[in-house]
Formats: C-alpha cells, structure tokens, sequence
C-alpha cells in the first residue's frame, strides 16, 4: 500500500508540484507509532526507508482510531467497531484547512 501511495504521489507531483501529500487511514498496519494517536509520531523504519526513496514526496500521514489494524478482525463489523473520537475528525480538519488557507 505505501509503495503505492508514494509512486503515485510522485507521478502527481511530476505535473503539480506544489500539491500537498497527505494518508488519512482509519487504522494503521505501518508499524511504529503510528497507531498511539500522538501529538508527533515518528513512524516505523520500513516506512521510512520506503519515504526515503522519494524524497519530493512530504507525506503526511494520520490516522484516526487508535491501535494497530488487526486484518483477521473485519471492520465493517460491528463487534470490533473502535470509537472515533470528534477531536481526531477535527483535528483532521483543521490539518487540512491549515494548508488549504494558502489559496485564499
């Protein structure tokens, strides 16, 4: 997946260069700490040795529920629904308004 989303941004980036790069992911399965929910997080070691092959390409990345994503427990269940907190649909907002503001 990461592969993925890095090639493609970077083929954005070929035309738009100025775009902003972000990953918003209901659950994490990138390791690290992705998955605490912090104010700072500093990722796991495969997905910066994969960030580091392109280099133009800022990738943010957030993640709304806390916990790693478990891919033996479907989340379109309801038994293991997690909690989504109004403060991480927020904070995603303004995330987005802050780098939106520029094209005002």
């Amino acid at each position: 997946m990461m592969k993925r989303i890095l090639v493609d941004f970077s083929l954005l980036k070929t035309i738009h260069s100025q775009i902003s790069c972000y990953l918003f992911q209901l659950e994490s399965q990138l390791g690290g700490d992705y998955c605490d929910l912090k104010q700072v997080t500093f990722g796991s070691r495969s997905t910066h040795t994969l960030m580091s092959y392109f280099p133009e390409v800022k990738l943010q990345i957030f993640t709304f529920l806390k916990g790693e994503r478990k891919v033996d427990r479907p989340i379109h269940r309801s038994e293991y629904f997690k909690p989504l907190a109004k403060k991480r649909i927020k904070k995603a907002i303004m995330l987005l308004a802050s780098d939106l503001k520029k094209y005002l």
